[in-house]
């Protein structure tokens, strides 16, 4: 047979595991070992770094669009004028974004 044929000329039978369902951030990695004369397919779920760091990287872009508003809000205040933006919302809204950053950045360093 085929495989009697490529087993006699070195080959090996390879056991395969299905791959794992990943989440977003996540990604699924491939091992291989030889066990018992067979290469044995294993997964691990590891963090996809270039994708946590490409979020980070847009949720601090979301922050410093809206600098603006802040700048414009503290000019206001100084000149005695009614705030152009609800203050609480945007300072909430960004401490949200902050959040999610702290968490990914976290996840990354561990």
């Amino acid at each position: 047979s085929l495989i009697t044929e490529l087993r006699d000329a070195g080959f090996v039978n390879f056991v395969s595991v299905a791959q794992p369902e990943t989440f977003a951030g996540y990604v699924a990695v491939a091992h291989y070992e030889i066990k018992d004369g067979k290469i044995v397919q294993s997964w691990t779920v590891e963090i996809d770094h270039d994708a946590v760091n490409a979020k980070i990287d847009a949720l601090k872009a979301q922050i410093t669009a809206s600098d603006y508003k802040v700048t414009k809000c503290w000019e206001y205040s100084l000149v005695g004028q009614t705030l152009p933006y609800d203050i609480n919302a945007l300072h909430a809204e960004r401490e949200q974004i902050r959040d999610e950053i702290n968490v990914l950045e976290a996840k990354i360093a561990q």
